[in-house]
């Protein structure tokens, strides 16, 4: 599934991002540091209403600690914008119009042993949408 997603993911693309804007990469930084210190139900909390409703906190908090535990502790993160997207193509957001798109970062991070830039650094890809004027994730997924 999660191959599938990448696939999709990637098809969506639409070029280089370039620099984002301020408030993404506050929210960008404030995603990393979560994962940085094992708080994703913060990350859950920086989530739009649709994607808290969709994974239960705790349900979410149990899935990202499982899927980061290999690669834990995180010693640092990077941000990288990664453009435009086509929102049809990201699962769960098929229906949100695409006017509410703001932002697709992927976030890599180093460990002891992994530096951000190896292929093997645990990524993960964020979908950031306007919610009624307010910055949120949309969707987040590791790569």
């Amino acid at each position: 599934m999660i191959v599938e997603v990448s696939r999709r993911i990637k098809s969506a693309f639409d070029g280089d991002g370039g620099e984002l804007r301020p408030d993404a990469d506050e929210l960008a930084h404030l995603i990393g540091q979560a994962f940085v210190a094992g708080r994703f139900s913060d990350v859950h909390w920086l989530g739009t209403v649709a994607l808290q409703e969709a994974t239960r906190r705790d349900r979410f908090e149990e899935s990202w600690t499982d899927a980061a535990q290999d690669y834990r502790p995180f010693t640092g993160f990077r941000i990288s914008n990664l453009g435009k997207i086509d929102l049809a193509f990201i699962p769960s957001l098929e229906e949100v119009p695409q006017e509410r798109f703001v932002a697709m970062v992927e976030i890599a991070f180093s460990s002891i042993d992994i530096p951000f830039d190896d292929p093997k650094a645990f990524t993960i890809g964020a979908v950031l949408l306007d919610q009624n004027g307010e910055l949120r994730i949309g969707a987040i997924h590791a790569r």
